[in-house]
């Protein structure tokens, strides 16, 4: 983790197209949320720091933290052909999110014909874990499976 803060916005600030892998919704990149890469392993992003998803006391909202996770967490299951829907979702809340980004690794623990459940760690540019969660989805689609390598392969926390 060395150089993840300058690899970090290095990277999306060079690229700003990142987020754009396989229609990731435009929500997601509006809000700063950006897809390194889908594997059947592990899925990634990273969620750039700003004024518009942090309350009042200047660490980013829980609400948002939980949408990173969620959006994170749903591309995990592409590489396996679901399309899905959130069922439902624990989250717990370790310390304050700050600092230049968040980062997100979303791995599938069990996927399924009709259900399938991911666990996911969002991490600080301090390498500190500020969040764990667990989602379980609903198959809403049975879909061709894709796999997005990483468009920079040295991008990893």
């Amino acid at each position: 983790m060395a150089s993840c803060v300058k690899e970090g916005l290095f990277f999306v600030g060079e690229d700003p197209q990142l987020g754009h892998i396989r229609g990731l919704d435009p929500w997601a990149v509006d809000n700063g949320i950006h897809l390194i890469r889908m594997e059947p392993d592990k899925t990634e992003g990273i969620m750039m720091i700003r004024e518009s998803n942090q309350q009042q006391y200047g660490t980013v909202h829980g609400g948002m933290l939980v949408a990173f996770a969620d959006t994170i967490a749903g591309h995990s299951l592409v590489p396996h052909g679901k399309m899905c829907v959130t069922q439902g979702s624990t989250v717990n809340f370790l310390r304050p999110a700050d600092g230049a980004y968040l980062f997100c690794r979303a791995t599938p623990v069990k996927v399924g014909k009709r259900i399938c459940v991911v666990s996911v760690e969002q991490r600080n540019d301090r390498d500190e874990l500020v969040t764990t969660a667990l989602f379980t989805f609903a198959v809403a689609e049975e879909i061709s499976p894709f796999l997005a390598e990483p468009k920079y392969p040295n991008l990893t926390f």
